[in-house]
């Protein structure tokens, strides 16, 4: 797990504080946790502070949880326009993709998130708290997500820890029934017994 350091990631926030000399939700920290972490990083932008840029890596297809930690502070606060760079380490093929948010945090106009490779998926799958996507990424593919994040000033004197759950999914191949079985065991006998009477026929 790689975690950007505060210091980092509060100059990024802070870039417009003069500017703006207005009291809001601050990021301080963000960080990559989750059983399918590979690996994870925040890059440097201290242009424009209301973009952040992330890379992460998935190692299998456990979820990755980005953690954003937000004080109450002077800065531009949000929202943000986030952009992600995800590569699909878990040696299978993903089928969709999916983002979730708690309460406080809004994917602002979510209808215009995108997913290189995949397709958001209507409401209501997909709304202001999640972003649903279907398409496919082979195993060693990246793929890029682009949409805005708002999230919620925790108040004077307060710090709060936010996260976003991120998560693939791969096609299985469904487990035949018990029934299915039955047939097959009936369908290989018969032809066995067919076999064997053919055979004492031509004997005979």
């Amino acid at each position: 797990m790689n975690i950007l350091s505060k210091s980092f990631i509060g100059a990024l926030a802070f870039s417009g504080a003069i500017a703006t000399a207005t009291a809001a939700g601050v990021t301080t920290d963000i960080s990559g946790v989750g059983g399918g972490l590979g690996s994870f990083d925040v890059l440097s932008n201290s242009i424009v502070p209301k973009e952040l840029n992330l890379t992460e890596t998935f190692d299998s297809t456990g979820p990755i949880n980005v953690v954003f930690t937000v004080v109450h502070a002077q800065g531009a606060g949000g929202p943000y326009s986030v952009t992600e760079t995800i590569t699909n380490h878990t040696g299978v093929t993903w089928t969709d993709f999916h983002l979730s948010i708690p309460t406080g945090m809004v994917f602002n106009n979510f209808q215009s998130a995108s997913l290189t490779g995949f397709t958001l998926d209507s409401p209501p799958a997909s709304g202001s708290h999640d972003l649903n996507f279907t398409g496919s990424l082979a195993s060693g593919a990246t793929t890029t997500a682009k949409f805005n994040l708002t999230l919620p000033d925790p108040g004077a004197g307060n710090t709060t820890s936010l996260t976003l759950m991120q998560s693939p999914s791969v096609s299985v191949s469904p487990i035949p029934e018990p029934e299915t079985y039955g047939m097959l065991m009936a369908g290989l006998g018969l032809m066995g017994f067919v076999v064997r009477r053919r055979t004492t026929t031509l004997r005979g």
